[in-house]
């Protein structure tokens, strides 16, 4: 497929359809502590209370959700299949999407022959999820008439991902992974 959203978009979809069809909000960091092992030890976390909503049905998000694992599985997303192991080295379940998009402005003749093209741009995306915490958006992305000189396809994007693939593996890692030992409003202290 081929997509004039914007990536960040592309990423929030993909995040509601993870969420069972509820948007949540994006946070890099959710949890602060300072001092710790001190007696002046802090522990901040944002409220997240009330911020999700539910935008999509349960049964079209999980329907896509299945649809786009087959993406990855026996489609245009093969290259990612088994990219990134859980901890104990089994393949995670990876969904995602593909698009190129050749963007030109196309001059016709009278007769319907094409008579002039000038490039606007070229892109590659895979917009993807790995498991049901991850989630984003791999593009590549050339602007202008040099885009002319471009052929990738989303298979750019696709190999760029797999080259990720050990990052999100360390990142499953137990620590990273398991429930923050605090959790409530947003400041307490010990």
């Amino acid at each position: 497929g081929s997509s004039g959203d914007r990536p960040e978009a592309l990423a929030e979809l993909v995040g509601i359809i993870v969420n069972d069809g509820v948007r949540k909000p994006l946070i890099r960091v959710d949890a602060l502590r300072f001092a710790e092992g001190t007696p002046y030890e802090t522990r901040l976390r944002r409220k997240l209370d009330g911020l999700s909503e539910r935008v999509m049905p349960r049964a079209v998000a999980k329907t896509l959700r299945r649809e786009l694992i087959g993406v990855v599985a026996e489609g245009t997303g093969r290259r990612a299949n088994g990219a990134v192991p859980d901890r104990d080295g089994r393949p995670l379940p990876i969904g995602g999407k593909t698009g190129t998009g050749d963007n030109r402005v196309v001059t016709y003749a009278s007769n319907g022959r094409a008579i002039q093209t000038r490039p606007i741009n070229r892109t590659g995306t895979f917009v993807f999820f790995v498991g049901d915490r991850y989630f984003g958006v791999v593009t590549a992305f050339v602007p202008g008439e040099q885009s002319g000189e471009y052929a990738f396809t989303s298979a750019l994007p696709l190999q760029v991902f797999k080259g990720l693939a050990p990052a999100f593996a360390d990142l499953m890692a137990p620590e990273l992974t398991a429930t923050p030992p605090f959790s409530g409003g947003d400041c307490a202290t010990p």
